[in-house]
């Protein structure tokens, strides 16, 4: 835990994973084309957004609140041949506010969306994204109340088979919500004729698609993933809010996983306001207190992150998570389990990073669940991915990394640890994986 992990592995397959923020098309790998982010949603929160939003029991009125939903869709590779197949990834960023009544209401039931591929000129019909539950949207479970504040990414891959008497062309699609106004802009899709030397000329460029048409028997299924494959979903993160004991000043809203494995490294978000510097999180069981370590907050203060190492002989069971600040105490109840499966980071390749500037960061390795996360720790200087989020597509991913290094004496020039976090929070360390420099 927390070891290089750099050897390899006999007789097992290397899966290369590279955590991609931004592609550059010039590194040998296939290129991904990215469509323009779009403000899919911008208004009332509870009241209009989701079936399942509009049901609350409780004393007080339903929330009242704004919702912003902004999205991308990406193709990997976006030139392929006829009787090819590429990889598009629907990612959905969800940031929302209760302002009134959000005491003592909590949701009842809820609802599920299908994002479908405009994919009428290319295919003859349109191909269906796995659905997207509100709960998973927006990170509230059924019989939970609703935090103040809501930050969420999530994200749906789906393979189309590009068929063997496809036309060569440039093809704009997006994604959309049948009879909504919900969609993302277009990214284009580059068709060759049967040879990757083919060129085209602008007049091989499709129009940009209208109205989609109604397709009520998509002819792909996509299977359901097991609970081992499809842990994207913060289900039950709602559940213990109700359980959240916040003393004096801060307002911890609810963490991200409430579960982790003994004899894991785990990684934690914590969500709430008035983290006032410095916080200090540990995990406490009767005498038993595990200091957490890697503390990364949003300049906004309303997002953190921190690392805990679980020891591999932990009593299973409830643990509280406690979360100090100089103004106030949290207490969080978290569940002890048996061991997870852990991220395998195998190799790093990366630049000298320096302070202001963007570089992209590959990392290769196995045994990952995305969506992931990546935080790089160094001797006072955190950098942690809040936002774009890492987009895994077709195991071939790559990450931006810009660190804005405050002026302080101390921070210094030396080797940064990069830490992979899979979707249930398990973790997994490189070290001294990257150089940072002053200069």
């Amino acid at each position: 835990m927390g070891n290089n992990m750099t050897q390899a592995f006999s007789g097992l397959p290397i899966v290369l994973i590279m955590i991609i923020l931004t592609l550059s098309t010039g590194i040998g790998f296939a290129s991904a084309a990215v469509s323009d982010e779009k403000i899919i949603f911008n208004g009332p929160f509870f009241e209009n957004y989701g079936q399942g939003f509009s049901n609350w029991s409780g004393d007080m009125p339903p929330p009242s609140g704004t919702l912003l939903l902004k999205g991308t869709l990406s193709v990997l590779p976006d030139t392929v041949n006829a009787g090819e197949s590429v990889e598009f990834t629907l990612n959905l960023d969800v940031s929302a506010m209760t302002i009134t009544g959000k005491s003592g209401a909590t949701i009842k039931a809820s609802g599920e969306r299908i994002w479908s591929l405009d994919t009428t000129k290319l295919l003859g019909e349109q191909v269906d994204f796995q659905a997207i539950p509100d709960p998973e949207l927006l990170g509230v479970g059924i019989g939970s109340q609703v935090p103040d504040l809501i930050l969420r990414s999530t994200k749906r891959i789906q393979s189309v088979s590009i068929p063997e008497t496809g036309k060569p062309g440039v093809y704009p699609i997006r994604a959309f919500i049948k009879g909504t106004d919900l969609r993302t802009n277009s990214v284009n899709l580059t068709v060759l004729n049967g040879s990757a030397t083919s060129e085209f000329n602008n007049s091989s460029v499709l129009e940009e698609p209208g109205k989609t048409l109604e397709i009520t028997s998509p002819a792909i299924t996509i299977p359901v993933k097991s609970d081992s494959e499809n842990q994207t979903s913060d289900l039950q993160i709602g559940a213990i809010n109700g359980k959240i004991i916040n003393e004096r000043e801060i307002h911890v809203t609810s963490i991200y996983p409430f579960t982790g494995g003994a004899g894991n490294t785990m990684g934690i978000k914590i969500y709430g306001d008035h983290f006032t510097s410095p916080v200090y999180v540990t995990l406490v069981k009767d005498n038993m207190v595990i200091d957490a370590y890697n503390y990364c907050f949003a300049e906004n203060q309303k997002y953190g992150v921190v690392m805990i190492d679980i020891p591999v002989d932990a009593e299973l069971g409830t643990w509280n998570l406690v979360i100090t600040t100089k103004t106030g105490k949290a207490t969080i109840p978290f569940e002890v389990t048996s061991k997870l499966i852990e991220p395998v980071i195998l190799s790093v390749d990366a630049p000298v990073l320096t302070p202001d500037a963007a570089e992209d960061v590959s990392i290769t390795g196995r045994e990952l669940i995305e969506p992931c996360e990546v935080l790089l720790a160094g001797d006072n200087l955190k950098w942690f991915s809040f936002y774009p989020k890492p987009v895994v597509m077709h195991n071939a991913m790559k990450i931006r990394v810009k660190i804005d290094a405050p002026l302080s004496e101390e921070i210094t020039s030396g080797k940064m640890d990069l830490c992979v976090w899979n979707t249930d929070g398990v973790a997994s360390t490189y070290k001294k994986a990257i150089s940072f420099s002053l200069e």
